[in-house]
């Protein structure tokens, strides 16, 4: 049965990878079918899922009927962006630079970045403000954004919105990062909704990041619809989530209910 589609202020998407090891076009034909307008793609070949390269992969987005928002870059070695060695932060630098290059060359508006992974980063420094900023020389040229998503370290995104002012800089808001994290929930959306770019909507159990669908979970969807409304937000609400382990649900009915869960956080965020 074909889902009963809205109209939301905002399109709705969901993270190309949902759980089930289903080949990229199946999985994306499951999205538009649900009635998802958007997704979003793990930078990365899928060599597990019959050799698919990357650079095939954002003409199968748009042949599926879906938009392709935004990719997401692998993020091992990101705190070396942080790092005192010239010779790491260029390797890094250099690696999102490439990435940026794949942006423009297949027509791909944003990336979606880590800059800490792990417990223990390097503070935040002169370092890696100037890595972002020639991060970002190159961004503005090919005229993509970068979005910076909340990851276990507030004070990095505080030190780099606070110091860069591109208009080519974002966040990427994850819900299930920030009731993790020890800051004060939505506080950080708050303050900075009016560089908001994209969005990474799940829910967790306080205890790991579980991506679990809205409402399934910890997070206080009161409290981040009352941070969300201050923002200028212009794009997608974009879920990032996956079924639970050990659960036997076919994708179309996880699919099914994920849509009703985007739809029930698009009425809160803008109603």
């Amino acid at each position: 049965m074909a889902p009963l589609l809205q109209k939301f202020k905002h399109p709705l998407g969901i993270f190309s990878w949902f759980g089930y090891v289903l080949p990229l076009q199946k999985r994306l034909e499951l999205i538009k079918e649900a009635g998802f307008d958007a997704t979003t793609l793990w930078w990365e070949d899928e060599e597990t899922l019959g050799g698919l390269e990357k650079d095939d992969m954002p003409d199968l987005v748009r042949k599926s009927g879906l938009v392709l928002e935004n990719i997401h870059v692998p993020y091992d070695h990101c705190n070396d962006l942080w790092s005192e060695s010239a010779l790491d932060r260029t390797d890094i630098v250099n690696k999102h630079i490439a990435w940026l290059e794949d942006c423009a060359r297949h027509n791909i508006p944003m990336m979606v970045i880590h800059v800490t992974d792990g417990p223990n980063p390097p503070g935040p420094n002169r370092f890696g403000i100037d890595s972002l900023l020639q991060i970002l020389e190159t961004a503005e040229e090919f005229d993509v954004a970068v979005a910076v998503e909340n990851t276990g370290s507030a004070a990095h995104l505080h030190s780099l919105f606070s110091e860069v002012e591109s208009e080519s800089l974002g966040l990427c808001y994850d819900t299930s990062h920030d009731w993790l994290s020890g800051a004060e929930k939505g506080e950080f959306l708050e303050k900075f909704g009016h560089r908001l770019m994209a969005t990474h909507l799940s829910d967790n159990d306080g205890q790991s990041d579980r991506h679990w669908l809205p409402g399934e979970g910890i997070v206080d969807w009161a409290t981040v619809a009352g941070a969300f409304l201050g923002s200028t937000y212009p794009g997608t609400l974009t879920l990032e989530v996956v079924r639970k382990e050990g659960s036997d649900e076919p994708p179309e009915g996880f699919l099914a209910r994920a849509y009703q869960k985007a739809a029930w956080v698009a009425g809160l965020l803008t109603p």
